[in-house]
């Protein structure tokens, strides 16, 4: 789980070690004295665009020269030399948008005294193309350390993961001994740093997922979930549920081929003590690499908060503590995914979300269990309102959002040709905003003081099985 700020990519390099100090250092000074270059202007996406972002800022620090600023430089190097040491910092600027894919390339300047490998940080701390050593941005725990192969004049990776809109920034050095990787900057022009960056398109990136158990004496939940992946003609996501500690891979179902959106839960106390470290390091190295997993530690947390369960402090401490488990796994297909109630956004709660929120550096997708409330007053709450908040919200704090639960009861007098029209309503306003998934709680919640949310008449299981099929 990579993310931007703190996340930053899971890359690789390699090469050949150098072996004269004095040649090497030389070369790292050259090439210094280019003028700075002006920001790139500002740029926006439409769904389904391919955009190549070039680095909005970029620079290096010297230890050896630690009040001394290289932003200007046509170059970009970290070099590990005996006496000059190094690091790099690289900056761009996502547009707004559902991202599907997204790769960083960089261009060597030389080819000469290449690493052994190149180790990529997220950068924590501010900075900008004057700062020096003395005063470099704060770097996270290492991220990857990947390989280049021999004769390559660029290195392009896959950051898929890190990325989102807003700033991302990474950091990059040489672990190596007398080597150096050095590449273009952006005041070089053509083959300055870039960012790659394609877009879901017209909402056909948003993921259709369903919530659901057994509903009749003796189905098992893998018949369950075959009934239920037959009415919607094959569910794209699958949302699970643990009251405990999360189940061993694949999960409650065998042979899981899909992305899911996953929560468990554990005590915060227990969490920061370490007491599930071991089994939960395990879990996350053992996630499928081949498709996204949304991990969520505790959903909905609002209420336990609030009857004294655990504090909110110790929450978002346990979020951080799991959120560094998962990284070590080094799985770019790991999404941390706060989930709370879309309930907590609307002033009669009373609440302020940002309580439970970690924050960017530990939180990759926001999401939001949301429900048109409207059928306690006979009635389909316009989806507008109903998702307004979360949409708003979610840009606010640039970063990406799902529905992880969301669902209606049939209204009185309606046989669910109005509830299909909701569905098709809310369906087209969250994929036009980019919902990373939309998952409806398809599950009879009435022994629970709540309603049937169940989609079994024609028109409503219809209008998410047009969803499901893009139909």
């Amino acid at each position: 789980m990579i993310r931007p700020g703190r996340r930053a990519v899971a890359l690789a390099a390699t090469g050949f070690a150098a072996t004269s100090v004095a040649v090497a250092v030389t070369a790292t000074h050259s090439g210094a004295a280019a003028a700075c270059a002006p920001a790139p202007a500002p740029v926006s996406a439409a769904p389904g665009a391919t955009l190549t972002i070039p680095a909005g800022a970029d620079t290096y620090v010297v230890q050896e020269q630690p009040v001394t600023g290289y932003g200007c430089a046509g170059k970009v190097a970290a070099s590990n030399w005996t006496s000059w040491h190094s690091q790099a910092y690289l900056r761009f600027a996502v547009p707004a948008g559902q991202v599907s894919r997204a790769t960083l390339t960089l261009t060597f300047d030389r080819l000469d005294h290449l690493p052994a490998a190149v180790d990529f940080f997220p950068v924590t701390g501010a900075w900008s193309e004057q700062s020096t050593y003395a005063n470099r941005p704060a770097l996270g725990p290492r991220l990857a350390r990947v390989p280049v192969p021999a004769g390559a004049t660029t290195l392009t990776v896959d950051v898929t993961a890190a990325v989102r809109a807003g700033v991302t920034a990474f950091g990059f050095s040489t672990p190596t001994g007398q080597s150096v990787t050095s590449v273009r900057s952006r005041e070089s022009g053509a083959g300055g740093p870039a960012l790659t960056v394609a877009y879901a398109g017209g909402g056909t990136g948003t993921l259709c997922g369903a919530s659901f158990t057994g509903e009749r004496a003796g189905e098992t939940y893998q018949q369950a979930f075959q009934r239920e992946d037959a009415l919607y003609g094959g569910l794209d996501l699958v949302r699970q549920f643990y009251g405990g500690l999360p189940g061993a891979w694949p999960l409650k179902l065998p042979a899981l081929d899909r992305p899911v959106s996953v929560s468990f839960k554990a005590l915060p106390k227990d969490v920061l003590a370490g007491r599930y470290d071991a089994q939960l390091r395990a879990w996350f190295a053992a996630a499928p690499r081949d498709r996204l997993t949304y991990w969520t530690y505790y959903h909905e947390p609002e209420d336990n908060i609030a009857n004294g369960e655990f504090t909110a402090v110790d929450y978002r401490a346990a979020w951080t503590h799991l959120a560094g488990l998962a990284d070590a796994a080094g799985n770019p297909r790991l999404r941390a995914t706060l989930i709370l109630m879309g309930w907590s956004l609307q002033p009669g709660s009373h609440r302020n979300w940002r309580d439970y929120y970690p924050g960017r550096a530990t939180i990759d997708v926001l999401g939001w269990d949301q429900y048109n409330d409207g059928f306690k007053k006979g009635a389909y709450t316009p989806v507008a309102a109903v998702f307004g908040k979360v949409v708003e919200t979610s840009r606010a704090e640039g970063l990406p959002f799902a529905v992880p639960e969301t669902g209606t009861p049939l209204v009185g007098g309606d046989t669910g040709a109005a509830r299909a029209a909701w569905l098709r309503a809310a369906v087209t306003y969250l994929t036009d905003a980019g919902a990373q998934y939309v998952s409806y709680f398809d599950l009879d919640w009435t022994a629970s003081a709540s309603a049937d949310y169940r989609l079994r008449d024609s028109a409503s299981s219809s209008a998410w099985r047009a969803f499901c099929t893009r139909s």
